[in-house]
């Protein structure tokens, strides 16, 4: 299978290219157009230039297009939207939604620039917020919004509890127009009262890691607190998930669907719930440490990037592209 992508979510790109039977053409519309510290170039990927790209776009199976909640008052935003949807108008065309809707105006604004689009969701709840319960079909007359749960390779690292020095970290980022989205303001909140390392713009530690230096600090934490309220399955709590850290995570956007509250994580529902949590996991390393074993056990069975990859193939296949692969497991 041949894909025809644009440079949006590297990270996201990096987990479909590993996962996927298929060779991608990444159009660069940003700088830069790989950052090779955040994650290394998959052998399946080529990278090309949007100044350069003159193929005929027939050769492709299938073109990706990417949105997210921002794009309809960022015009810039938009506007690699807008090429690729022009560019692949030849060949079946699937939209990728990194993001939940603001409000009803917002995602007014959103459907508008999707159309009758096929658009697959990163969590269950995002979908069916995009939906909005009306039973939206896309151009193919099947459910227009779609939830492909994310998948990975086991290559995350584990350290045993005697190296995990860290305690309880957090990576968060965001700005003003992203407060709520990203939980910036229960962040702030928590540090007054919680010994809570914030990594991110606005935290106390910088972020700019390499992959590999990124994988060592979550192997090195004991806890990992998620506090995106609105962000649908944010991988960074997967892959904290994925090394063994004990993670407390806000509740909402699928996390009850992965997460058993003393099992395998927690999950909190309130301010005062997080601030005891945390402080009691701190005071009781051994628990944590146990809980956030079971963690990884599980996150390795749920999001398995062959699960990942069968979802995708099945969908691509109700748009009638490629074959069967394989059976699809339907509960992930």
């Amino acid at each position: 299978m041949k894909i025809l992508d644009y440079s949006w979510h590297q990270v996201h790109l990096y987990r479909m290219a590993q996962a996927l039977p298929a060779t991608f053409t990444v159009v660069g519309v940003k700088v830069p157009h790989w950052n090779t510290a955040q994650r290394p170039i998959p052998d399946n990927v080529r990278l090309v230039g949007i100044h350069e790209f003159d193929e005929d776009v027939t050769g492709y199976d299938v073109a990706i297009l990417h949105l997210d909640q921002w794009v309809d008052r960022l015009n810039l935003r938009a506007s690699p939207f807008r090429w690729m949807r022009e560019t692949t108008r030849e060949i079946p065309q699937v939209v990728i939604m990194h993001g939940t809707p603001d409000n009803p105006q917002n995602r007014k604004g959103v459907l508008r620039l999707i159309g009758d689009l096929p658009v697959v969701c990163n969590s269950r709840q995002a979908a069916r917020e995009w939906d909005g319960g009306e039973g939206r079909l896309d151009r193919y007359g099947l459910p227009q919004f779609r939830a492909i749960i994310h998948g990975y390779t086991d290559e995350f690292f584990y350290y045993p509890l005697s190296y995990r020095s860290l305690g309880a970290i957090t990576i968060c980022s965001g700005g003003d127009m992203s407060r709520w989205y990203h939980g910036l303001s229960l962040v702030e909140r928590l540090k007054r009262e919680v010994p809570l390392t914030w990594y991110g713009p606005r935290g106390d530690q910088p972020w700019r890691p390499n992959y590999t230096s990124y994988r060592g600090l979550l192997a090195s934490a004991l806890i990992y607190f998620s506090p995106t309220r609105r962000g649908p399955m944010p991988g960074s709590r997967t892959e904290a998930m994925l090394s063994g850290c004990c993670v407390v995570s806000v509740s909402g956007q699928d996390a009850e669907d992965y997460i058993e509250t003393g099992v395998n994580g927690f999950i909190v529902r309130t301010y005062s719930e997080a601030v005891e949590c945390l402080r009691w996991l701190l005071e009781n390393p051994e628990a944590a440490y146990r809980v956030g074993l079971q963690g990884r056990k599980d996150a390795l069975k749920f999001f398995d990037h062959r699960r990942y990859a069968a979802n995708w193939v099945m969908h691509l296949m109700r748009m009638g592209i490629g074959g069967n692969d394989g059976a699809v497991d339907e509960r992930a």
